[in-house]
């Protein structure tokens, strides 16, 4: 190639680099020009996300251990959230979705008091139960059984999951359900009595037997009535017996409230307080104090309220009845000053209480006990 043509070609591979060079940055500015055209209507990128100040309490608490159902109390990051909470101006509520997010939290301690914090409508109680029904740490169970305790009656779903409580493995939770159970906002609750009837009869643990067997009768429901029957035709086993007692008098008188009024249930007292022979154990002595008010800080309004309500009561027909436990020298001195105490709850005259005290002729420590109550209540 000669000098001439090999000039020709470097210019002509030059000016088609040039070109080429050109075209591309022809290109670029099209495509720059056409980001900054669109620039306005691209999304945002989406920043990381910062939680609020009460949202970081929470999550602190990861660092909390749990005693029961409650985050220990000395954890300082619970301190921490009690004096956010307390702070003016602090949000006092989670949102649903916060809630939500917080609920899902690995640690026990962040979910027991995420649902403390959320909020009463319908959505945020069902995020709740959802948790309630498959938390697998005891503590928050029972926490959250707790928390939704007072709605069964209202929300089928939290019903459900009482009912489902009821049964769980761990003690503590079957007892926070019972809890619920005979709580007097769950009275109209379907299924309510009838499962506290298979608690008392068939759980495994004695002590909730005997908790829910006092509990019931504060339902006043007469679904209850053929169980008492049943647990009260025995003292073999005296704890249950007295407990059983102890929740047929709730039926039909439950101070402080006055809130039940079971005729039937009464009925069934007297009779049982009135069979002989008597025992250490029967009656018991938390039964015969039941109508000792002035040490039992009775609501004397709610009181008066009670009697119009029971007009089948009759504390002359009760008192008979007490008086025979006073001077049944089988029955244990425990139960027998108790008597003495509700005979004054009951109105007893001197003169009543002073027959009595005649009455009582035996020389033992235990009458001498008796005699001595009755004296101490004569006195001026």
């Amino acid at each position: 190639m000669n000098r001439v043509s090999l000039t020709l070609l470097l210019v002509i591979t030059a000016c088609t680099k040039a070109e080429d060079v050109s075209s591309e940055l022809q290109k670029r500015e099209v495509r720059a020009a056409s980001a900054r055209a669109i620039a306005p209507y691209a999304p945002a990128a989406t920043p990381a996300r910062t939680p609020g100040k009460l949202e970081q309490r929470l999550l602190d608490l990861a660092s909390c251990g749990i005693e029961g159902h409650q985050i220990t109390a000395t954890c300082p990051a619970m301190e921490a959230l009690a004096r956010e909470i307390a702070a003016p101006g602090s949000s006092k509520e989670l949102s649903l979705e916060l809630g939500k997010r917080l609920l899902a939290n690995p640690s026990p301690a962040v979910r027991l008091e995420t649902a403390k914090l959320m909020g009463a409508d319908r959505a945020s109680r069902d995020a709740i139960v959802e948790v309630a029904r498959t938390d697998a740490h005891p503590g928050v169970r029972q926490a959250l059984v707790r928390e939704l305790a007072d709605e069964g009656a209202r929300n089928p779903s939290v019903a459900s999951m009482l009912f489902a409580a009821s049964s769980h493995p761990e003690v503590a939770v079957r007892r926070e359900a019972v809890a619920a159970l005979t709580s007097p906002a769950n009275r109209s609750l379907p299924g309510g009595a009838e499962r506290l009837v298979a608690i008392v009869e068939s759980d495994p643990d004695p002590a909730l037997r005997r908790e829910a067997c006092t509990q019931a009768g504060k339902l006043g429901n007469p679904v209850l009535l053929p169980m008492y029957e049943r647990a009260t035709a025995s003292v073999a086993d005296p704890a249950q017996y007295a407990a059983c007692m102890e929740g047929l008098v709730a039926m039909f008188h439950n101070p402080p409230m006055f809130d039940t009024s079971n005729e039937q249930a009464y009925r069934m007292f007297l009779r049982e307080l009135s069979e002989t022979p008597r025992s250490e154990a029967s009656p018991p002595w938390s039964v015969t104090s039941a109508f000792c008010y002035y040490s039992h800080e009775a609501d004397l309004t709610k009181l008066s309220a009670w009697k119009q309500q029971a007009p089948w009561f009759d504390a002359t027909e009760v008192k008979q009845v007490m008086g025979s436990v006073i001077t049944d020298t089988a029955a244990s001195w425990q139960a027998r000053v108790a008597a003495v105490e509700s005979m004054v709850g009951l109105g007893a005259t001197k003169a009543e209480l002073a027959s009595l005290s005649s009455a009582v002729v035996g020389k033992g420590d235990d009458d001498r006990r008796v005699v001595a109550k009755i004296r101490s209540v004569l006195a001026p």
